[in-house]
């Protein structure tokens, strides 16, 4: 008798988002637009609240700044975190 394959466990989305939380972020969109800034606030549908916002471009460099911002969690496609080297 096999046994079934192992699953993976992810965790989730929502404490993901919770270790996130007064850290800088990138969050791809639907559309092609990438925005960072420091994630402040979010909820159950991925909404999320963005301080010190920017739109970037294709090459990561920051084209529009915005200060704070929602972006709705349907938009979302994947969030990043920015790891920051010493």
């Amino acid at each position: 008798m096999s046994k079934a394959p192992q699953q993976l466990k992810l965790p989730s989305p929502i404490k993901v988002l919770t270790k996130m939380l007064n850290k800088e972020i990138v969050a791809r969109l639907k559309g092609g637009v990438a925005v960072k800034g420091t994630l402040t606030a979010y909820d159950g549908c991925m909404n999320l609240v963005l301080d010190n916002a920017a739109e970037l471009n294709n090459s990561g460099e920051p084209v529009t700044r915005y200060g704070r911002i929602v972006v709705r969690g349907s938009q979302v496609i994947y969030v990043s975190a920015l790891e920051v080297t010493p």
